[in-house]
């Protein structure tokens, strides 16, 4: 007796055999995610592609099978099936590119249905089973067995390659490799019962969760037909379809058709997910499985009684009864046998009902759109049932029209769908979901719907987003897919977003983003930087630790009006603390807080004052402390900068608040009432100006090495600024009007003290740092009241607290307080490093942004660098989780494509074997050290691509690097592949590199590899070539630079060739080319050899020597020369220009700028000069040598790249990195994607200096001893203030790379382009923000700070793994500055071969090659400075690059001049603070102090 249909998931006692459906996930055809699915399904998609007949012939389909009428050129597609993200799950490219991709997709669709639960396997108590089924292995038997001969792998017993190969593709092996992959520890179970295996595979999923085997339990299927791209062939009486379509129940149904499909679900006992509150999609009621034994026709065929059965007896199990069933996803193959059978089936279970019907039930079949994913099938459909289930709706089955008259519906209580409906009930809705396989075995599960829980109300407002992943471009494709999601569904809570978001698995990469609704999150999300979005990475190694938090506040100096209002105005705690500061400050000083901080009427300087400034900054920075502590952010460390102490001693309980109120209103009112003074921010250290300080002057404070506050009398501070303004320091007005932390607070120190002693101190009870000490403070010193009057008077030592934190490498500085000096300090201390994070809790006063968005951001940031947050205070209690899309994997490519057509036939075997017996005969030579050197780079070669790691050091162990059992047979068959005989034993034995080397040396006897010569190797291509190959100009072979010399008639074809053969064999970079092999930039170099490739053009008749005519023609040849040429073109080109009368006139080259830089333009003028005069006069030619050779360079330069100096510079490079903010590029929409420039796309603008500026130039630079760098990015920083606005912008330079491995390489002799191309941040300031001479000191101190000419830049950005990532995620700099030298200025003479007086024309017109949005491009010629601005014209406005160019000559002028009469003196201007408060170079000792 079955029971009632009321809602028994309402009732007090749940049904025993009801299993949750908590989580879901799958790749269908046309759909690679559920949401996509779904709208597919109630579009009534067809996801199933005709083919074209290039497609087919492209995937190796004959032509004879494409002329065959029975080929159906039809196919069910997954979309990247050969994509993996290898790294991800810690499998190594070699080990994914051999893994069959239903293994590699059903571990990316497990990882996301485990996301859609909301539990992360990791941290699971309880045991997980997993039950899988997976098909044959089209991938090993299509794709990897053409590379392989079946006779050796199989047909003489098996081989350990084979095994390797059958565990990494067979589909016993996909559960317990998923179960491996995410350590679950119940039962892993392979099922294989042909096309019902993945829905058994949930029946014995329940059957375990049941039994209490396994607390969840994942039940999934891949199904991945390789080949994939290719049709079918059809046969009449098969159960494909001829028309390639599938017509389930449908008159005109002929078959089938099949396809790829990987799915999986989370299953929990329904009990353990209602406790655990967990979101439920469906409920499966009951399930059963049978065979039809042998009561049937054939072993293929379906039998009715079986089917029947299985129904029937999972009606029972779920005990419910079949009239309550409004939905049944059948097996529904469209065949004309199985259809009728499945019905008849259906309507004899159906007919057991004891109650009455109150509709139809309606049948469907997801086949009708998907095509039979064969194991896959049924998961599939049980994942449209619970789909439909949650929507309330039923879509259409495709392609019916009409019923199979065989199927007698009229007799049934079903009916078919063909449009989409509504699933209207007033009880709880019900389906049936069936899967039969071939063979008989039959099953059939029950579904209900989950009870939705009630949608509470959410709070409004902004919530923060939180995505993460393992790359930056992973975390891209997620932001664009959340962006996508929140577009689309329109029933998605903003606050449910967040919260489904934050129960995710925290990768290294990470984003935070602060969103007000979901129209808010195109534009946050989608734009490349937003003010409310936030990328960070946290530190690895953090194993839970969460004692990292350190409270910084800031002091006197750093408040504004209006700070922290939106946070009053928003956030009840906060409100709450400040007004209880108010309340006391009210009291003891008579002062409305509330309206003196947040009123902005009353001005900028109306917290100027001593007395209300500091109890302003208490109660902000005190409400703001206990804000962040209320969403869970505790410090374990805490520091302040002298007001800020006190804050920090109030929250770490030295004082209470009523007392902190007081001894703060008497501190401030004392030293108000103190003698008025002045406060510099100085740009050097203490020892640097120990020399400037006199009686009257104290050190105040100490910020960091580089920076500190000196404090006294306003004449005695006027009198030190202009002392040290002399020696070239900078030295800024900080905004106070006392001398703190000097002798001017001398009167104070005694009434102070004399109060302290009358209240109670306590010990802190968090460890918090001491500006007097610089150390950690301890109890005695926190009790003693002398002590806290004394820091009135004693210099602040920050920097040396600041060091004490950098102490902890997984420090997090947390800034609670306006503005950004304290971390602005902490981020240049040498103790900073990679590791450590900062984070401001404010927005700059400067900003014009929301409070609450930059405290949430900044939440956010915390949570990027590995803090827990209580997000619970945003989402609310009643926040649900939602589907969202899941992990965003990396879509590299892992397949390794089939041998086309043919195998190598037997006839190659014998060359193969003459091949390695001829390796084996050249091991012979050599000696054993170079043997062993050889051995060791074969080696690690073999297992950097085994293991997927960048590089391996002799020393390192094959273990220890990730290698397991299974990756030791990968590397023996590689090595057997090289011609090497090595086994995994080896390995075990010899784990080691250089043990492995030196073994496999000792076998072969001595010599080993030696006869491999290094010198024949191609060189790796340098950084700065890399960097030209990357972004530079999209037709690479045209950046070149065109040279003209004259030649005499007397000048013959063979007199070119013999020079140029002399010199191109002289130096080796004139025989380079680069080019791409399997992804990577390599350049090689040719032998010596005859200079072939003279070409001949003429002059058109009538065109005399020196006439325009001449030289129209001259510039159209060079034009067509440079224009025909691509990166496969010899780096030097040369034409022979003739006469109408055949006589030599011109020998024109071009050298493309990968070789050519201003030394190499000398020494190649030199030589050609040198070889002509020597060929000519009937001498041997004879070219100084060469003093190394650009060989030589490119191995040097690379080696670098591990240099300890190079790594040491890292996190200068890194921090760099980060510090633009202003930019040029990007004004026009779609600018900051378009990509490397076209030639057409640059424009010139072309300004010069008189020759009377020009000297002035010269001697401005004499007398302020500058460089012409210093000179010209000085100028260059005050333009872009005036045009484009203050702030820092990336510029890259060109530094002398030539200079860089002096004395063990001298490249005076050498041609190539040895330059370093780097960034520095170019502090942009005018003439308001810093004088003439502080402007140069900066940009010196700015260029002095470059490590070792620049050159680390590229080798870490480019040749270094572990750098290049972060390097690559910058910004690329939008300015390229570069000063050619001067150009030379060829006269003319009676030699029969004299270079062009055009030369300099010809230079000056070379396109910029480096894809820079801006090249300022400077030189010397015709006794005038040059200055030429190349802008691309997409990315750049006109307007912006015209007004460049138009100011830079006026201000370069009047900035010389202003430096040599020695500038303004603007040291008491305090609107200075305000017009650098935005340059990170000094922000933070210039600011914020006290």
């Amino acid at each position: 007796m079955t029971t009632s249909n009321d809602d028994l998931l309402a009732s007090s006692e749940l049904p025993p055999n009801a299993v949750a459906v908590v989580g879901m996930a799958g790749r269908f055809p046309g759909a690679d995610s559920l949401a996509k699915f779904w709208d597919n399904l109630c579009a009534g998609e067809e996801s199933i592609t005709t083919l074209s007949e290039e497609e087919l012939t492209a995937a190796g389909v004959r032509a004879k099978t494409l002329a065959d009428h029975g080929y159906v050129r039809r196919a069910a597609m997954l979309d990247g099936i050969d994509e993996f993200d290898a790294e991800y799950f810690g499998i190594t490219p070699y080990t994914a590119e051999l893994m069959d991709p239903q293994q590699r997709l059903f571990l990316q669709t497990v990882w996301h249905a485990f996301e859609d639960s909301g539990y992360d396997p990791a941290d699971y108590d309880g045991a997980i089973g997993l039950f899988a089924t997976g098909t044959s292995s089209g991938y090993l038997l299509h794709n990897l067995m053409s590379h392989r001969d079946p006779q050796a792998l199989i047909g003489e017993g098996i081989t350990i390659e084979m095994f390797n190969l059958v565990l990494l593709n067979d589909k016993d092996y996909l559960a317990t490799r998923a179960s491996h992959q995410f350590n679950l520890r119940g039962p892993s179970i392979s099922v294989q019962t042909a096309c019902s295996s993945s829905l058994v595979a949930v029946h014995q999923a329940c059957q375990s969760l049941l039994s209490g085997e396994c607390d969840m339990a994942v039940a999934g299927a891949a199904s991945v037909r390789v080949p994939h791209h290719v049709g079918y062939g059809y046969e009449p009486g098969a159960m494909v379809s001829q028309t390639g379509h599938c017509r389930p129940f449908d008159a005109k149904a002929d078959g089938t058709i099949f396809g790829s499909g990987v799915a999986a679900v989370i299953l929990k006992p329904l009990q353990a997910a209602l406790d655990d509150g967990d979101r439920i999609h469906a409920v499966i009621r009951g399930s059963a499985i049978n065979n039809d034994g042998s009561v049937k026709m054939t072993y293929a065929a379906p039998a009715i009684a079986g089917q029947a059965e299985v129904v029937a007896e999972a009606h029972a199990v779920a005990d419910v009864d079949a009239s309550s069933i409004g939905y049944v996803e059948t097996h529904g193959t469209g065949t004309p046998l199985g259809d009728p059978i499945e019905v008849a089936a259906l309507r004899q279970a159906f007919e057991v009902s004891e109650q009455q019907r109150s509709g139809p039930c309606v049948l469907g079949s997801v086949k009708s759109n998907v095509g039979h994913l064969d194991g896959a099938s049924g998961l599939t459909g049980l994942i449209k049932t619970i789909l439909c289930l949650e929507n309330k709706a039923i879509p259409p089955t495709v392609h019916y029209t009409e019923p199979n008259p065989e199927l007698h519906l009229e007799q049934t209580p079903f009916v078919v769908a063909n449009s989409y409906s509504v699933w209207e009930s007033d009880k709880p809705r019900r389906a049936g979901v069936s899967s039969f396989g071939v063979g008989g075995t039959n099953v059939h599960v029950v579904l209900e719907e989950a009870i939705a829980p009630t949608a509470g109300p959410v709070p409004n407002g902004p919530q923060v987003l939180l995505l993460s992943a393992r790359t930056t471009e992973s975390l891209d494709s997620a932001r664009a897919t959340l962006a996508g999601e929140l577009s689309r569904n329109e029933h998605l809570r903003l606050p449910d977003v967040a919260f489904t978001l934050a129960g995710r698995r925290g990768e290294e990469v990470r984003m935070a983003a602060v969103l007000h609704d979901r129209a808010d999150a195109n534009a946050v999300l989608a734009a490349a930087e937003h003010d409310n979005v936030s990328v960070g990475r946290c530190p690895s190694g953090l194993s839970h630790r969460s004692d990292r938090v350190a409270f910084l506040f800031p002091g006197q100096g750093a408040q504004h009006v209006g700070m922290a209002r939106g946070l009053y105005d928003t956030e009840p705690v906060f409100r709450e603390h400040f007004d209880r500061c108010a309340a006391g400050f009210a009291e003891e000083l008579g002062i409305n807080l509330a309206a003196e901080v947040f009123d902005a009427e009353r001005g900028v300087t109306s917290l100027e004052s001593t007395d209300l400034a500091q109890p302003a900054l208490f109660a902000v920075e005190y409400a703001l402390a206990q804000l962040t502590m209320f969403y869970g952010v505790t410090p374990t460390a805490l520091a302040g900068h002298s007001i800020g102490e006190l804050v920090a001693a109030t929250i770490a309980g030295v004082f209470d608040l009523p007392t902190a109120i007081k001894v703060v209103a008497l501190r401030a009112r004392l030293m108000h009432a103190a003698p008025a003074g002045a406060m510099v921010a100085v740009a050097a250290s203490p020892a640097d100006i120990a020399d400037q300080l006199t009686a009257d002057v104290d050190l105040a404070a100490i910020n960091e090495p580089g920076g500190c506050v000196v404090a006294g009398p306003q004449e005695a501070i006027r009198e030190f600024t202009d002392r040290v303004a002399a020696q070239g320091i900078l030295a800024r007005r900080v905004r106070t009007s006392h001398g703190f932390h000097s002798q001017s607070m001398d009167a104070v120190l005694a009434p102070f003290s004399e109060y302290l002693a009358t209240v109670t101190l306590h010990a802190p009870k968090i460890p918090m740092l001491s500006n007097v000490t610089g150390t950690w403070m301890t109890d005695a010193e926190a009790t003693d009241p002398s002590r806290w009057a004394q820091h009135i008077r004693s210099t602040v030592r920050f920097a040396d607290e600041l060091d004490a934190l950098l102490g902890d490498s997984l420090r997090v500085l947390v800034e609670v307080g306006p503005g950004g000096s304290l971390t602005g300090s902490a981020v240049r201390q040498p103790g900073w490093s990679e590791t450590h994070r900062a984070v401001r809790m404010m927005r700059h006063p400067l900003q014009s942004r929301d409070d609450r968005d930059a405290f949430l951001l900044a939440l956010g940031q915390l949570w990027s660098a590995g803090i827990d947050v209580d997000w619970t205070v945003l989402h609310g209690d009643h926040a649900q989780r939602v589907t969202l899309p899941g992990y965003s994997f990396a879509r590299q490519r892992h397949w390794i494509d089939p041998v086309a057509f043919a195998r190598p036939s037997a006839a190659d075997a014998p060359t193969r074997i003459a091949t390695g017996e001829s390796q084996a005969a050249d091991r012979k030579s050599g000696s054993a050290a170079d043997a062993r050197s050889q051995m060791q780079a074969t080696l690690a070669g073999i297992w950097t691509q085994c293991l997927g790691v960048a590089s391996v050091a002799p020393g390192d162990n094959f273990f220890e690097l990730g290698g397991d059992s299974l990756l030791a047979i990968g590397v023996a068959m590689t090595a057997s592949h090289q011609g090497l005989e090595l086994t995994p034993q080896d390995l075990y034995d010899h784990a080691s590199l250089a043990a492995l080397a030196d073994t496999l040396v000792a076998r072969y006897g001595s010599g080993s590899l030696a006869s491999q010569d290094t010198s024949d190797l191609s060189p790796p291509v340098p950084p700065n070539i890399l960097r030209f190959l990357e972004g530079g100009l999209v037709e690479a072979g045209s950046w070149r630079v065109p040279l003209v010399l004259r030649t005499g008639s007397s000048v013959s074809s063979d007199d070119i060739r013999a020079v140029l053969t002399t010199v191109i064999n002289h130096h080796d970079v004139l025989r380079m080319r680069v080019s791409k092999r399997a992804g990577i930039w390599e350049q090689q170099i040719s032998e010596p050899g005859e200079f072939t490739a003279l070409k001949e053009a003429s002059l058109p008749a009538g065109v005399g020597p020196g006439t325009p005519q001449e030289h129209d023609a001259l510039t159209a040849m060079i034009a067509e020369t440079v224009a025909g040429q691509d990166l496969s073109s010899l780096p030097l080109t040369a034409t022979r220009v003739v006469d109408a009368q055949g006589e030599s006139r011109f020998l024109v080259l071009t050298v493309h700028q990968m070789i050519y830089d201003a030394t190499s333009r000398d020494v190649l003028a030199t030589d050609l000069l040198t070889a002509f005069g020597q060929r000519l006069a009937g001498q041997d030619i004879a070219l100084e040598p060469a003093t190394a050779t650009w060989r030589e360079w490119s191995q040097r330069c690379a080696a670098l790249a591990t240099h300890p100096a190079v790594l040491d510079s890292r996190n200068y490079w890194m921090d760099n990195a980060a510090k633009a903010t202003v930019r040029l590029a990007g004004l026009d929409t779609g600018a900051d994607t378009a990509g490397a420039p076209h030639a057409g796309d640059l424009r010139k603008l072309a300004t010069a200096l008189t020759p009377e500026q020009t000297s002035q130039f010269d001697n401005a630079r004499r007398l302020l001893q500058s460089s012409i760098d210093e000179i010209l990015l000085a100028a260059l920083a005050r333009t872009i203030a005036v045009t484009v606005g203050d702030g820092l912008v990336s510029v890259d330079l060109a530094g002398t790379g030539r200079a860089v491995l002096r004395p063990d390489l001298d490249l005076r002799r050498t041609i190539g382009w040895s330059s370093t191309i780097y960034p520095i941040a170019l502090p942009c300031m005018d003439s308001a923000g810093a004088s003439a001479p502080q402007l140069l000191s900066e940009v010196s101190r700015t260029l002095d700070a470059v490590p070792h000419h620049g050159i680390g830049y590229g080798l870490l950005r480019y040749l270094h793994a572990p750098t290049a990532e972060v390097l690559a995620a910058a910004s690329p700099s939008d300015i390229f500055v570069s000063y050619l030298g001067m150009i030379p200025e060829w006269q003319e003479s009676d030699a029969p071969v004299q270079f062009d007086g055009e030369n300099g024309l010809a230079i000056r017109e070379t396109l910029p090659g480096l894809g820079h949005p801006l090249e300022l491009r400077a030189y010397r010629h015709g006794g005038e400075l040059h200055m030429d601005w190349w802008y691309d014209c997409r990315r750049v406005r006109s307007g912006t690059a015209e007004a460049l160019a138009e100011q830079f000559p006026a201000i370069l002028i009047e900035l010389i001049g202003e430096a040599v009469a020695g500038g303004e003196d603007s040291s008491d201007d305090e609107d200075e603070d305000e017009a650098l408060a935005l340059v990170d170079l000094s922000a933070a000792v210039l600011d914020d102090d006290e």
